[in-house]
């Protein structure tokens, strides 16, 4: 297996997903990697979409998803600062590069598998919140999706359900 240089964190900013970032941190300390932190904003889809578009300009609706995609950058700041202040002080602080921030819109594991390729990540992280079997096999989920398409190694932490960290 090649070297780890860049581990490319996909979160859904979901609550009790810092065992999957812990992962990420971990495999960066030990690797003196660098980690993409990644969001992906979902398309508002459907009729939403529909009336936005009708009556929002063009220059208007650019100028939400901007605003979105902002107030989002600056929301994964304040989670990165927080965990650094509640569990890397102690641990592995002076050993972990600063996180590039990344927030893109789009279908989450196209996004995920684009944005790898993107900055050349040798490892992908996520967590996954698939509730049972029988729900990954009728409806799919992003991990499995981006696991099934990455010609990368993909490490995927199970999550609880969410109840918001």
């Amino acid at each position: 297996m090649k070297k780890i240089e860049r581990i490319l964190y996909a979160s859904d900013l979901g609550g009790n997903s810092r065992p999957a970032f812990r992962a990420a941190i971990h495999q960066a300390a030990v690797n003196d990697a660098q980690i993409i932190y990644l969001h992906v904003l979902e398309p508002i889809g459907g009729a939403a979409e529909e009336l936005i578009n009708a009556y929002l300009p063009e220059s208007l609706s650019q100028a939400r998803l901007d605003k979105t995609i902002a107030e989002l950058k600056k929301r994964i700041c304040q989670r990165l600062s927080d965990f650094h202040e509640e569990e890397l002080a102690e641990h592995w602080a002076d050993e972990v590069k600063e996180p590039i921030v990344e927030v893109i819109q789009g279908k989450a594991d196209k996004c995920i598998l684009k944005a790898a390729h993107r900055f050349d990540a040798d490892l992908i992280v996520m967590g996954d919140r698939s509730s049972s079997s029988l729900a990954r096999v009728f409806l799919g989920s992003t991990a499995q999706k981006v696991i099934h398409h990455s010609d990368i190694p993909v490490l995927i932490v199970p999550l609880k359900a969410d109840s918001g960290n």
